[in-house]
């Protein structure tokens, strides 16, 4: 295994990228949930799940925010067009 200290500038940052597309795409997932809930469920199962639904946003865009403050804002890098088939 290798250690954080052998990673070069360009990796970390692609890490990074990678990690916050994946936080908002996991936000975006959750905020539609909490759309659907809205619409589907029941007074006292609703409340419950969305609560449960906020603290996990919560969650998330805290670790959004902690892992935004070690983005360099130089380093360009389009996460999907990185898979992209030529």
């Amino acid at each position: 295994m290798l250690s954080k200290a052998e990673m070069n500038e360009r990796d970390f940052q692609k890490l990074l990228q990678i990690a916050l597309t994946d936080l908002g795409l996991r936000q975006t997932m959750l905020e539609n949930e909490v759309s659907s809930v809205n619409e589907e469920m029941r007074s006292l199962e609703k409340d419950d799940k969305l609560d449960k639904l906020d603290m996990q946003i919560r969650a998330v865009r805290q670790d959004y925010e902690h892992y935004h403050k070690f983005v360099n804002s130089n380093f360009k890098l389009d996460v999907a067009d990185q898979y992209r088939e030529s």
